[in-house]
């Protein structure tokens, strides 16, 4: 490894409008306020976060290249030529820890090909939160992203990890789209066994927090309006 060669240093962001000094280390601004060069998912929206964490660089003079997935892929020979020079590049989620349910693990896996230091910081994530806040198995535990939207695929895919919740006792996590999360608790109400417990976890880290596990057959008679509130649900 050549000790002048720059790193690949993930960046976690806050998980909504809030004090970022009670979630992120101030140890975290300080490697950032170093950087000029950015992998991000929106510019706009990083240099947004960027700026209100206490960010000190003139945006002018720094570079920020898009990973997203409807836009063309950045050229990653040019992320080496940065490194090569000593330049440190920031991985930047749009909300929580970079990687976990978020784009950038093919920029990491070329980092490591190309024998780059990787740098993970410390920050929140919704995930790791909710699975902590929920009571249930947190040694094994399976995060199995977005569920199908077509009804009758979803229902499947609901019984699935019920049944194996029921087999294995491995906590099964998954989320939606905030705008689609009060369907998606129906459909669980409606395909889940009375009998079997779930976890919603909303608005972590936020004063609006709540976090709440019970029986489907408490969540029947107790609809929580989740419209638009960023959600994780478990099953355990």
């Amino acid at each position: 490894m050549n000790a002048s060669f720059g790193k690949l240093i993930l960046i976690p962001t806050s998980l909504g409008n809030m004090d970022m000094e009670k979630v992120l280390p101030a140890g975290n601004k300080g490697l950032v306020n170093d950087l000029s060069y950015f992998i991000v998912e929106n510019a706009r929206s990083a240099r947004r976060f960027l700026r209100a964490w206490g960010y000190t660089r003139s945006f002018d003079e720094v570079e920020m290249y898009v990973l997203e997935k409807h836009l063309p892929r950045p050229d990653f020979q040019k992320f080496l030529e940065l490194w090569q020079k000593g330049h440190s590049l920031g991985l930047l989620s749009e909300a929580g820890c970079p990687c976990i349910a978020d784009p950038g693990s093919e920029v990491v896996a070329f980092a490591h090909l190309s024998n780059i230091v990787v740098m993970a910081l410390v920050g929140p994530s919704s995930i790791l939160l909710a699975l902590m806040g929920s009571g249930f198995n947190g040694q094994q535990f399976t995060f199995n992203g977005y569920l199908p939207i077509q009804k009758d695929e979803r229902a499947k895919k609901i019984k699935l990890l019920e049944t194996t919740v029921r087999q294995s006792g491995i906590t099964q996590i998954f989320m939606e789209t905030p705008y689609r999360n009060n369907q998606l608790l129906i459909d669980l109400v409606a395909v889940l066994n009375p009998e079997t417990r779930l976890c919603v976890a909303c608005d972590l880290t936020l004063d609006s927090e709540w976090i709440k596990t019970q029986k489907i057959s408490f969540w029947k008679n107790k609809m929580p309006d989740l419209n638009k509130r960023t959600s994780i649900f478990l099953l355990g």
